[in-house]
């Protein structure tokens, strides 16, 4: 997070930059004014950042707790006798190799 917060600092301090050359006021008639910007942005790449790492995470919870959900019903299909109903047999040893259930 704090290369977001880098970024959006210097992010803050070009777009401040570019609009005093725009309105072509001398980049030093309101200097307070720099960190005021570089902070703000910061703060707002980072939150962006934060934010979107969240919903990665939580979206990446979800799928593994799907795969998880869905690979618990084949097994118990096979427990309770289900491999002739297709070719689940195969499919259950080879998710028993991938996992390491001898």
């Amino acid at each position: 997070m704090e290369s977001a917060f880098i970024f959006g600092c210097l992010f803050g301090m070009g777009i401040k930059m570019t609009v005093s050359r725009v309105i072509r006021q001398p980049l030093l008639y309101r200097c307070h004014q720099y960190p005021k910007y570089m902070f703000l942005t910061g703060l707002a790449f980072s939150g962006f950042d934060w934010i979107r790492r969240l919903s990665l995470e939580t979206l990446c919870e979800k799928e593994e707790l799907n795969e998880y959900l869905i690979r618990t019903a084949r097994i118990n299909q096979l427990a309770t006798g289900a491999e002739s109903v297709g070719d689940y047999k195969n499919e259950f040893v080879q998710i028993a190799v991938n996992e390491h259930i001898y």
